[in-house]
């Protein structure tokens, strides 16, 4: 194709420098092609330009990143043939645009790994390879062939007795096990194996730790460590002088000023010796800084500026103190002899990874198996050889470059190294006859899990920026979304993106350009930030809630909860969006809206609030296939038919509808052998002779599995798995029960989709049940999920997708969600970081002293790795937000507004465009961190009545976008929720349905209202304990035991306050498995219980005391660290200076606490008109906080941690005495009969009200100070 680019004409939509993409030719081409600028259509065009100008499309080499984009491409490019054949009127140039339709399924349009599979199977003769293969694709399978060829390996060093390999396993495992090792191999190995050339990497992993001359001239500190560093004393100065500014020139504050000038003074030293290279002198000076306290201000009209003052201080003494950490613990000799020591270690590491490449390579060739990373490699040793330590082309390399006259690639922003290498070797290598069109945008590069390499487009935008070696052109304007949403994306990247974070520099030409001039402009599509207050201003302490009442148990459920409001508000009043098809404004659907999340763990969440909210809602993979009933059962089920001697497994079972035990009888089975296994129990049980009824009908169930069991175990041993699989279907008719079951048609679903994955793990390199087994168990602790099988549908519902699953799609209303979760930076805790350039960085252990120090290496790459990792969650950023069309809503959470601002006003004083690195260069921060500090300087943020002023914001002042920042608490969506009408009872369908037959009505009728005469002895249990019955004590005139009113009909009344025990009562929630929530004031209450029960009353309680005992009971897991933090120590303290209080510290060992009772009582005297005939007695039991023993009596005293809103109030504290005066009476008559000693006081403690009541005299006795 020739350079001439013809001019466009009018009727065109393209851009010009869309034409100029579409045409430009002869050289190598890059398209940065920003979010929504159509790089698709102009791939497209210039495909069908090339064919036009005669090339046949055999001779394009067309490359996707994944196979749908592949198969788009080439059905966009068979629609542009069939309307150019129609079009076409000269019938030389219809025939070429035929022959081209012919030739299009055949076309090299595909991933490169199908390209890739291509190549060797035309030229596997050139390096000795067998053509006869299978693909192994799945990363289970994989994973379990690397753990049987690494655990050979590893036995096989072991063996060999070396003190090298023992050391290596030493420094990256622990004494539990060697699996930190086994990490190390398998990343090792995924690292090398994305390098081009693998074998020469290894040989140089260990260079980094050989320096020579001065630690402060190495590579490592240079290019590395010493520019994040520099800069951030840079940034410490800048600090130091705005403090000066503030402070000087008045009197009472010249302490801070003089402060700031001396630690400035000590910044500028340290960083003068750092700029020359002089860490000696760096190390000596590091040990000298001294923070001072900081100077204390009396004076009202200046704490504000001290205050200012003292936050810009606090900001440099954490930046101070993390270099000093990360780069000064070790003098830098003591730094070069961990490297010295380290350096074996690491040289180890590369023969052992090497040999692992080696054998594992072997095991796939011997099984006929090639992943895809080995056709990678197979390709490029195909494509050139090496001799003499230079690469040269073959004849394949030769041929390919011949065949193709144009090599196009799609999102060349995702490709690795390695895959840069083959392609360099298909294009023609000399600049002048260039032939390679790359299309992508780096600001999307968020693949590095999967080892792309985006500074392989940065070079190239670089390079061709500057007319070296081929040519650059940018694709800047948006066709997708409204102008509110492109300004306000502009404005955050522009402060936040550059080439220190995001890798690339977000100026003049990577901005976003208002393309699509159809929306019509309204304010009210400007973004808004959603803010969830964590710890808003409430009654913490709720005495009784209304089952009805919605908690929020964490962060999540808020932000869910608000999003799932602001969704209802836009339905509900008709939000309007531009329809692109009808080209008319239209009333919101469900259907129009995305929910963005990070991950996927908060998808099953997000299907209940959603419900909860009467929302339909779409979730195609919640990544929880493994967690549903019937696949854990089934599981289970297969665990124990190919070894049943596994006792959760086999009870799972037996509790599953396939058997349908109850606890009870899996009790009774536990007791026929109690210190065997629970197979053999159950053998045990089934061979023991059945005494009772019960007996008899439980064995005939477990009988019955049993044989079932042998039948299944047998048939494992002969038949397929799916097969086996499916006649468990049938025996046990579990298909047909789980389709009866909520979300039914997913259910069998995804039991069928279980015999598919059997099926399809016959065809693997593995073989039986066992394996099977381990197949799917190492997915489950792998979190290799199966995606849940889809069940189509075109449902108006709310779509949830992962921002990685975003990518390329839009749509009109976007909520990203979570944007307050910290990033995940768990690599850079590890005990190596790889790094293309410098290998390895390690932690090193000192067998000595079993101390853990970070190289050099790993210093500087960890600093590498951070930057690369942060640029990247930047980049996901940038997806995200320019998913939305016309609409975005960011949504996160923080403890309250103050908090909120406190993050973004670091940055408000900044006066250059850009952020400073160090902000974005926080670990623990988050997405929306990152937004609110790139508007807290916009005049925008002046409108919201927050800690700061117009005047306070350094400047942005003229920008276009829009947005607005609204907070919601706890209450606030409580109180929506209720107003909601979510619930749809049917009532109307019912009452819209009457029966033609009068009998059948009234045969209805009578069941309906039919009265069991016992029912009241079915629903008392005779064991109660005291806090089960207290609730329902309700006569206040009675001061014996108060009763609980039964009706006419000897029925309990109707009372959302009666408690009573079941007769098989529901079991709580073991802690281990309990989510990670805020305790409840149940918990908070006990665990104070806790620590006045083991509180030491021989010595006066004090706060330091108080704290010790605390931590101890953290410590050994009596309580939680959550709920110990919400303990009140200050009210503890309180009791303890009161008359009671000081009675029992002076009288300690007459003071018993915690002491539980057993009391039989009737149940008539219990429970007022309770039947006499039935002579039915009640054993109460429960728990006297404590009471101190006199010499004839006893003074009874039991706390509360209940929240009384006014204490004046005299109906408040009666309504406490009528809650709490049945208990009490219980436990006073308990301690009588328990003492033989009259009860003469009886006291309710209110530790959070601060007072004592006297329950006899019903009055408050004493108030807490």
């Amino acid at each position: 194709m020739s350079k001439t680019i013809p001019l466009r004409p009018e009727n065109e939509q393209f851009t010009d420098n869309q034409w100029q993409a579409v045409f430009d030719g002869d050289e190598n081409i890059l398209v940065s092609a920003s979010a929504g600028s159509g790089k698709t259509t102009v791939l497209v065009r210039r495909v069908i330009e090339k064919l036009k100008s005669g090339v046949d499309i055999d001779r394009l080499l067309i490359v996707t990143y994944t196979e749908a984009a592949a198969k788009e491409m080439k059905e966009r490019i068979q629609v542009a043939l069939q309307k150019a054949i129609t079009n076409e009127s000269e019938q030389e140039k219809k025939n070429h645009f035929i022959k081209q339709l012919t030739l299009l399924p055949t076309a090299n349009i595909s991933t490169l790994h199908a390209f890739c599979l291509t190549v060797i199977r035309r030229f596997y003769y050139l390096i000795e390879m067998d053509p006869v293969f299978r693909l192994l694709t799945d990363e289970t399978e994989m994973l379990l062939l690397k753990e049987d060829v690494w655990d050979e390996l590893r036995e096989q060093f072991y063996g060999e007795n070396q003190e090298a390999f023992y050391q290596l396993t030493s420094n990256f495992s622990n004494d539990r096990s060697d699996d930190g090792l086994t990490r190390l191999i398998f990343s090792l190995y995924d690292f090398a194996r994305a390098n081009p050339d693998p074998e020469e990497w290894l040989a140089h992993l260990a260079d980094s730790y050989q320096v020579t001359g001065q630690l402060g001239d190495s590579v490592l500190f240079q290019d590395y460590l010493k520019p994040q560093v520099m800069e951030s004393l840079l940034r410490c100065v800048e600090r130091y002088e705005e403090m000066i500014r503030l402070t000087e020139g008045e009197e009472k504050l010249e302490k801070i000023a003089n402060l700031a000038r001396n630690e400035k003074e000590f910044v500028e030293t340290f960083s003068s010796q750092l700029a020359d290279n002089d860490l000696e002198s760096g190390f000596d000076i590091s040990k000298t800084i001294t923070f001072e306290r900081y100077p204390t201000v009396r004076v009202e009209e200046l704490k504000e500026t001290a205050a200012q003052a003292k936050n810009l201080r606090e900001q440099n003494k954490k930046a101070i103190n993390a270099i000093l950490e990360n780069l000064f613990t070790l003098s830098p000799e003591e730094m070069k002899e961990i490297l010295d020591r380290s350096r074996p270690l690491v040289e180890e590491m590369a023969q052992v990874g090497k040999a692992f490449i080696d054998t594992y390579s072997q095991q796939k060739l011997k099984k006929g198996l090639v992943d895809f990373n080995d056709l990678e490699h197979f390709t490029l040793n195909i494509l050139a050889k090496k001799e003499a330590g230079d690469w040269l082309a073959t004849e394949a390399s030769n041929y390919y470059r011949e065949k193709f006259d144009e090599v196009l690639v799609d999102e060349y922003q995702d490709i690795n190294r390695l895959q840069e290498t083959i392609l360099y070797w298909l294009r023609r290598p000399a600049a002048s006859e260039g032939n390679l069109f790359m299309v992508g945008d780096v600001k999307q590069s968020i693949y590095s899990f999967r080892l792309a390499d985006p500074t392989l487009f940065i070079e190239k935008y670089n390079q061709y920026g500057a007319n070296k070696e081929g040519k650059r052109i940018v694709l800047a304007e948006n066709f997708r979304s409204r102008k509110n949403v492109l300004d306000f994306t502009n404005l955050v990247f522009e402060q936040l993106m550059d080439e220190r974070v995001g890798q690339i520099a977000y100026d003049e030409a990577a901005q976003l350009v208002h393309g699509f001039d159809q929306f019509a402009e309204a304010e009210n599509y400007d973004t808004e930030l959603l803010i969830y207050e964590k710890k808003s201003e409430r009654v913490e302490e709720i005495l009784e809630l209304d089952d009805s009442q919605l908690i929020l148990e964490d962060k999540t459920e808020g932000e869910l909860h608000m999003t799932a409001l602001k969704i209802r508000e836009l339905i509900d009043k008709n939000f309007l969006i531009y329809d692109k098809t009808t080209k008319e404004n239209r009333p919101l659907t469900y259907k129009d809206i995305v929910l963005l999340t990070p991950t996927k763990k908060n998808n099953l969440t997000i299907l209940e609030i959603f419900k909860l909210a009467g929302i339909p809602i779409q979730v195609n993979d919640a990544q929880n296939y493994f967690q549903a009933t019937e696949i854990q059962t089934m599981v289970a089920l297969l665990q124990i038919i190919d070894n049943p001697y596994q006792d959760i497994p086999l009870a799972a079972v037996l509790r599953s509808p396939i058997v349908g035990l109850k606890e009870n009888e899996l009790v009774t089975i536990r007791l026929a052998a109690k210190k065997s296994s629970y197979y053999e129990a159950f053998l045990t049980f089934n061979q023991n002779e059945a005494k009772e009824s019960a007996q008899l009908a439980l064995k005939e169930k477990t009988l019955t599995f049993a044989s079932q069991l042998e039948q299944w175990r047998e048939m494992a041993r002969r038949n397929q798995l799916a097969t086996l699989i499916w006649q468990i279907y049938q025996d046990t008719a579990y298909l047909d029960y789980v389709g009866g079951m909520p979300a039914g048609k997913q259910r069998q679903a995804n039991l069928f989709a279980l015999v598919d994955r059997a099926a399809s793990y016959e065809q693997t390199s593995f073989r039986g049940l066992f394996q099977f087994v381990r197949f799917i168990e190492k997915m489950q602790e792998k979190d290799k999920d199966l995606a849940e099988p889809v069940i189509l549908s075109q449902e108006n519902a709310v779509r949830v997708m992962t921002i990685h699953a975003s990518k390329g799609l839009e749509f009109p209303v976007v909520f990203i969600l979570d944007m307050t979760k910290e990033f995940n930076l768990g690599d850079l805790n590890e005990r190596y970081i790889f790094d293309d350039r410098l290998g390895v960085g390690i932690r090193y252990l000192d067998q000595t002293d079993r101390m853990l120090y970070e190289t050099l290496p790993f210093l500087a790459i960890k600093q590498a790795k951070l930057k690369k990792l942060l640029s990247e969650e930047m980049r996901k950023l940038y997806v995200a937000l320019t998913r939305a069309e016309q609409k975005l809503y960011l949504v996160g959470s923080y403890n309250n507004q103050e908090a909120t601002f406190k993050e973004w006003l670091k940055v408000a004083d900044v006066q250059t465009k850009v952020l400073p690195s160090e902000n974005r260069l926080q670990g623990k921060s988050s997405l929306m961190n990152w937004v609110g500090m790139s508007l807290v300087r916009h005049q925008k943020m002046a409108e919201f009545q927050t800690a700061f002023t117009t005047e306070k914001i350094a400047g942005i002042t003229q920008h276009p976008a829009g947005f607005s920042v609204s907070f919601m608490t706890e209450q606030a969506i409580q109180e929506q929720f209720a107003a909601l009408q979510f619930i749809d009872t049917g009532l109307s369908k019912a009452e819209n349905s009457k029966s033609s037959d009068p009998k059948v009505v009234e045969q209805g009728l009578y069941r309906l209202n039919y009265d069991y005469p016992y029912q009241l002895s079915t629903k008392t249990t005779n064991y109660q304990s005291v806090s089960e019955i207290k609730r329902v004590f309700e006569d206040p005139d009675n001061k014996e035991i108060a009763k609980i009113e039964v009706n006419e009909k000897n029925t309990l009344q109707p009372t959302p306050m009666i408690v009573h025990r079941m007769s098989e009562g529901e079991l709580g929630k073991p802690r281990f498995i309990e989510t990670i929530r805020k305790p409840s004031a149940v918990e908070i209450g006990s665990a104070t219980h806790y620590l006045l029960q083991l509180l030491d009353l021989n010595k006066e309680p004090t706060k330091e005391s108080i704290t010790q005992l605390i931590e101890e009971l953290v410590q050994t897991k009596i309580i939680q660290e959550n709920v110990a933090k919400q303990i009140k120590i200050d009210q503890v303290l309180s009791f303890y200076q009161t008359n009671l209080g000081q009675q029992l510290l002076e009288n300690p060992t007459k003071v018993v606490r915690e002491q539980p009772f057993s009391m039989l009582l009737r149940a008539e005297e219990l429970i007022k008109d309770y039947p006499k005939e039935t002579q039915d007695d009640l054993l109460i039991h429960g728990m006297i906080d404590g009471y101190l023993e006199q010499d004839n009596n006893c003074i009874l005293y039991d706390y509360k941690t209940d929240f009384v809103q006014d204490i004046e109030n005299l109906q408040e504290i009666k309504k406490v005495i009528q809650r709490y005066r049945g208990q009490l009476n219980l436990y006073r008559k308990a301690l009588a009969q328990a003492t033989s000693k009259e009860v003469n006081n009886v006291f309710l403690v209110l530790l959070s009200a601060g007072i004592i009541i006297d329950m006899d005299e019903e009055q408050i006795i004493e108030k807490m100070k």
